[in-house]
């Protein structure tokens, strides 16, 4: 009885662990194939990702949220080494948020915005601290980088890679975006990200793991809804596993 009575206390200590944790994310997945069989194993499954997010794009608690840091040094290379044409001068932290993050965090958008980004076009926020001429520097580098490597053949074909439509309108920083495993931002460049407006970067990269690579971001009431039994069964083979942010190692 004792020994029933530790287990159960155990089971309930775990399980308060889970919902200390606003958000969670994919931690790993399993594969046992090899060489040619694996590469076409993760491909199949970086496009079953991609079509259980979309199933569930837009739904309460389930968002995009990624962040990442290019320090000015790097840019200044990538363009020095003929990566890129046009670089932003100064560092750029740049930020990937659906549309309802965004609003949940008090963006607001309007009707013919967010048709805009759900039907393919590809939608960034400057933030209006910018210069007039650091903005249309901004706006050459991103569309710049948007456009690269588009392909006809893509493994998963989005509205913005058939057809690439960019569009930009300034924001004023007077909110704050989370960055997982991190202290809160304000004023970055924020690209709000949709299945349809994704390139082949992002469409590919909603299979990432752990809390600085990851992009798809469930509250526990989404990860209970969607990532639990409700998993479609492609995702369960492949043992796809989501865990709380603070319990993930990288």
């Amino acid at each position: 009885m004792k020994r029933l009575t530790f287990l159960f206390v155990i089971l309930l200590l775990l399980a308060g662990c889970r919902t200390n944790d606003k958000y969670y994310g994919i931690d790993h997945f399993y594969m046992t194939e090899e060489g040619d069989a694996f590469s076409k194993a993760y491909s199949e499954l970086t496009v079953d990702i991609y079509d259980w997010y979309g199933s569930i794009e837009g739904q309460d608690g389930v968002y995009i949220i990624h962040y990442e840091y290019y320090p000015k040094e790097m840019l200044k290379e990538w363009q020095e080494s003929g990566y890129m044409e046009t670089v932003p001068e100064n560092d750029l932290h740049y930020y990937v948020a659906s549309i309802n993050y965004l609003k949940d965090r008090g963006m607001s958008f309007t009707a013919a915005e967010e048709e805009a980004i759900n039907s393919g076009t590809r939608f960034y926020l400057l933030p209006d601290t910018l210069s007039e001429e650091e903005t249309e520097t901004m706006k050459r580098y991103l569309t710049e980088d948007a456009l690269f490597g588009l392909s006809e053949d893509a493994m998963i074909a989005t509205a913005f890679n058939r057809d690439p439509v960019i569009e930009f309108r300034t924001y004023h920083p007077d909110v704050t975006l989370e960055v997982p495993g991190q202290e809160d931002i304000s004023g970055p460049v924020i690209y709000v990200a949709s299945c349809q407006n994704m390139k082949y970067f992002e469409s590919e990269s909603l299979i990432a793991t752990g809390v600085n690579d990851g992009y798809i971001r469930l509250t526990y009431e989404a990860y209970q809804k969607y990532a639990g039994k409700d998993l479609p069964q492609k995702l369960k083979d492949r043992k796809v596993t989501f865990l709380g942010i603070s319990r993930m190692s990288n």
